[in-house]
């Protein structure tokens, strides 16, 4: 068919990148900031593992092609098509307002506060690991909100195939090779301990690899420190270890519901 300028051949999506990244961007700002401010750019790109020039290029540029045909497949969809669609291709993203934290406000409103201290040592304790992982993954995802200007840096030793992992985090492509893991935590750890970032995350860390846990503890005097790992372990350091400590012990509840307590130094607020 020839082609003339003045007509529009199907699928003819019609907005430009500078619109729809503007939209999305916008829906971003809402989930990640709290109600006024906004993502810089480079968060912006943080947040999806994007580089600065592909953010430029996003606003300033052509839409990327394969995005187009993603869209014009989409909107073929209903809108019940699209939901489900959608809910299969994404994880599942912790935060503190997720439904399986936010039936209970008051816990929700004392982890945002813990989430806000300048330095100090907070333990995540539960027997189920997934538990462990899903709360720890929903502070540092939440960190945006409670803390706009924040960084976070640390390691989860889990591979995030189910869920949004936490940026400036790193995980573990096979977190079940014991000797892997024990190998890599030590190659990684000065990076961490140089790191400037206000918190530090720390998941499955404290048990894998024991001849850390007085660097983590010092880390503690200048960081916020969030240490996911078995309760009992918490339970032995409650009296020993010296920055300000917070546990925060977490169980499972009816209707996949998250059951909170938080302590700080032994006594419970």
């Amino acid at each position: 068919m020839p082609q003339f300028k003045a007509l529009v051949e199907p699928p003819g999506y019609h907005k430009t990148a500078n619109e729809v990244i503007r939209q999305l961007k916008k829906a971003l700002d809402k989930a990640e900031r709290p109600p006024g401010l906004e993502l810089m750019q480079k968060d912006f790109g943080l947040i999806i593992g994007a580089p600065r020039s592909t953010i430029h290029d996003w606003y300033h540029g052509n839409l990327t092609a394969s995005i187009k045909h993603f869209l014009c497949a989409i909107e073929r969809l209903s809108e019940h098509q699209r939901a489900e669609l959608l809910s299969k291709l994404c994880r599942d993203c912790p935060r503190l307002d997720h439904p399986r934290l936010m039936h209970d406000p008051a816990a929700v409103n004392s982890l945002r506060g813990m989430l806000a201290q300048p330095a100090g040592l907070t333990f995540v304790t539960s027997s189920d690991d997934a538990i462990r992982t899903f709360l720890v993954t929903a502070l540092g995802n939440s960190a945006g909100q409670a803390m706009p200007n924040s960084s976070i840096s640390g390691m989860d030793v889990h591979r995030p195939d189910s869920f949004v992992p936490v940026p400036g985090v790193v995980y573990f492509r096979n977190p079940n090779d014991s000797s892997n893991v024990a190998q890599l935590i030590p190659e990684l750890w000065a990076t961490i301990e140089e790191s400037p970032t206000d918190v530090i995350l720390l998941n499955a860390v404290w048990t894998g690899v024991p001849e850390l846990r007085g660097r983590i503890i010092g880390l503690a005097t200048k960081h916020h420190v969030i240490v996911a790992d078995q309760l009992d372990m918490a339970r032995h350091l409650r009296s020993t270890v010296a920055p300000p400590t917070t546990i925060i012990k977490a169980t499972s509840e009816p209707n996949r519901r998250i059951r909170v307590v938080v302590e700080a130094f032994g006594f419970k607020r």
